[in-house]
């Protein structure tokens, strides 16, 4: 029993709901120690400074009323009485610990002190005559000493009104900060009721797909991070239906391109064992030719999976572009001149970087595709370069055109339009281009206009 709470409770606290709790449990916590720091630092310089100001105050009211005694006094010739001076202080406006006041001789003339009777006073004014505390002379307009006094100003919390408010004020923020955790823990309860829904919502749509449902209605949710997993995974779906019904295509596609050759082989073979046929060099070279197009379908097989692995990066290298292409002109020429195709370079003065050997597989699969199933004509390669010679762009440009449906996926992978199957290949040439393209950071794209009856695949170096 225990094990099942600990397992649902540990389960629970690596919910939404639960890690919710703790973000706002955590930024009250942050909250309170930054306020309680504020208020402790910022309150002792308050209080320091109320101190300082009600005590200069103190002494600025203790100076005039003993000015004014002594003046008056003065004025009626006779002596300064305690009584007089007890007067002078019975409203005053503050509270200090103590104050004490001396005449010229150093005699006792007033003392004062908050909440002791007489006898304790009289211990206290021996204490405060013994312990050097400061003292501070009150002179008349000729210079001549009136009297002397010492006080003392008590710290703002220990004055019992003050000490009370502070009282009040503590408790009125621990309840202030307890009521603000449980309103801030009962919004982010139901707040996150709605977030928790959304993300379980969200989880059965995809593990739905994962089981291989194709047609999930995934829903839409009002949060943005949310809609955004909602979106891409509607496009995840849409992209793994294509992708499945790709490579159900390309196995059909693969099956009969191994079928045939192997079919070929198998009845000429067959034949001959049999005497129906005899072993001339006709039917040698026939076999040879069904097996190079074995081979070439199995290593464009092999180069794909080699350029589309993780973590496949191109040899790169720096070489001319005009040697490069007179070499690619040289090794096709003669297979361009039997289709009845001419091949035109414009290739201007530059340098690529780039892994030569899969360049010149981008090459010979665009000139090759534009032989297959361009009209008879002219190929044209051209290279075009900024004003320092870098090269940007390198297009292949053959007569006929392609329709939009076909041009929108010639280059996915496994994709062979109808008209393609009528010859051979394996549907890969055009996937080899865009993922050795994409291995170099470059972009590849085609374009085809009816009117003009031209198709031109275009490499953009940028």
């Amino acid at each position: 029993m225990k094990q099942r709470i600990s397992s649902r409770l540990f389960t629970y606290m690596k919910g939404l709901s639960a890690r919710m709790l703790v973000l706002v449990l955590l930024s009250l916590v942050m909250f309170s120690l930054v306020l309680s720091l504020l208020l402790y630092f910022g309150s002792e310089q308050i209080l320091e400074s109320w101190r300082i100001s009600e005590t200069a105050s103190l002494h600025s009211y203790i100076e005039e009323n003993l000015l004014a005694v002594a003046n008056e006094a003065r004025q009626e010739g006779a002596p300064v009485t305690t009584a007089r001076l007890s007067e002078a202080f019975s409203s005053m406006p503050f509270s200090p610990s103590w104050i004490v006041v001396t005449g010229p001789d150093g005699q006792i003339a007033y003392y004062y002190r908050k909440g002791e009777g007489s006898g304790m006073a009289r211990n206290f004014l021996q204490n405060v005559m013994m312990e050097g505390n400061e003292w501070y002379d009150v002179l008349l307009s000729d210079g001549s000493l009136a009297f002397r006094y010492s006080t003392v100003m008590p710290a703002f919390n220990e004055l019992d009104s003050n000490r009370m408010m502070l009282s009040a004020a503590r408790q009125l923020l621990l309840w202030g900060a307890f009521l603000a955790a449980v309103l801030s823990f009962v919004f982010a309860f139901f707040f996150s009721r709605p977030l928790k829904k959304q993300a379980a919502s969200l989880v059965v749509s995809l593990n739905r797909m994962a089981s291989g449902n194709r047609d999930v209605a995934i829903p839409d949710c009002p949060v943005l991070e949310f809609n955004q997993i909602s979106k891409a995974s509607i496009v995840l779906q849409e992209n793994l239906k294509n992708e499945e019904a790709l490579r159900r295509q390309w196995a059909a596609d693969v099956a009969h391109d191994l079928r045939t050759p192997i079919t070929v082989v198998r009845g000429q073979l067959e034949a001959m064992l049999d005497g129906i046929f005899a072993p001339d060099t006709n039917r040698l070279n026939r076999l040879l030719s069904e097996n190079v197009k074995l081979e070439a379908l199995v290593q464009s097989l092999a180069l794909l999976t080699r350029i589309e692995t993780p973590g496949f990066s191109p040899t790169l290298q720096s070489f001319s572009l005009p040697p490069f292409f007179s070499r690619i002109a040289e090794k096709l020429g003669p297979e361009i001149e039997r289709a009845g195709f001419s091949l035109v370079l414009d290739i201007p003065p530059s340098s690529l970087t780039a892994d030569q050997v899969l360049f010149e597989r981008i090459i010979d699969n665009l000139i090759s595709n534009a032989i297959r199933y361009g009209k008879q004509g002219e190929v044209k390669v051209s290279v075009t370069c900024s004003e320092n010679g870098k090269p940007l762009t390198c297009s292949i440009e053959n007569i006929g055109s392609v329709k939009d449906d076909v041009l929108s996926r010639m280059f996915d992978r496994l994709y062979r339009a109808d008209s393609a199957r009528e010859t051979s290949g394996s549907g890969l040439g055009l996937s080899i281009v865009k993922a050795i393209a994409e291995a170099h950071g470059w972009t590849v794209f085609a374009e085809s206009d009816e009117k003009s009856e031209r198709t031109r695949f275009v490499l953009s170096f940028t």
